[in-house]
């Protein structure tokens, strides 16, 4: 042990120099408590740290739950305003389906013609005029013919489809040995239920006859 006042040589533990007297247990006091304080200080250094990184982590979390709560709320928004916008969209959608206008069950027969050859051979043929809204539709048309109060056919029931000029075509099964000066036009929809039905009188002569 070195004294701090003649830098003598002493032996390990004396409490005084034995040149200069000088008490020697003060250095080790000194030394003691500066190895206190540095141990000390590093664990104040050690608490500060952990402190510091505890706040960051909490300060995380709490950035990550603001950010997930935003989230959802933003995705039940979301789907809330899609839900309203469908229930709002649901009545126009019915209202404009309900009543179609190119519903069968509203067709009518507006015009058309009849036209006869001038043969016996010669079938008769009708053009009937329903509205090109009903284009594809499928119908049923049975025309009874008749001359002078007799009945010239058995009045087919004939499954057609409305041309996309709104015309339906029909042709009679047979020819017939005189020019009928009747028809009676029944149309029916593609389960068997009448739609309407017209009786046209035609002069009895070959050509094209036209009605309304």
């Amino acid at each position: 042990m070195i004294c701090p006042n003649c830098n003598s040589e002493n032996n390990e533990g004396a409490k005084f120099c034995k040149k200069c007297g000088t008490p020697l247990n003060n250095k080790k006091m000194d030394h003691g408590t500066l190895i206190n304080s540095m141990e000390s200080e590093k664990s104040d250094n050690t608490t500060k740290i952990i402190i510091i990184a505890l706040v960051i982590v909490a300060l995380v979390l709490a950035g990550a739950f603001i950010y997930l709560q935003g989230f959802g709320n933003g995705n039940s928004q979301s789907s809330s305003d899609a839900a309203n916008v469908s229930t709002a969209a649901t009545p126009q959608s019915s209202s404009s389906t309900a009543t179609p206008q190119s519903s069968s069950s509203s067709m009518r027969i507006l015009s058309g013609s009849f036209s006869t050859g001038s043969a016996e051979s010669d079938k008769t043929y009708a053009s009937i005029y329903v509205g090109t809204q009903y284009s594809g539709q499928s119908v049923i048309v049975q025309i009874w013919y008749s001359r002078d109060g007799s009945t010239l056919n058995h009045g087919n029931m004939v499954p057609v489809t409305v041309h996309s000029d709104g015309y339906i075509q029909v042709s009679s099964a047979d020819a017939y040995h005189y020019y009928p000066d009747t028809a009676k036009i029944n149309l029916y929809d593609s389960n068997s239920k009448l739609l309407d039905s017209k009786t046209v009188y035609l002069s009895p002569t070959s050509g094209t006859q036209t009605f309304s």
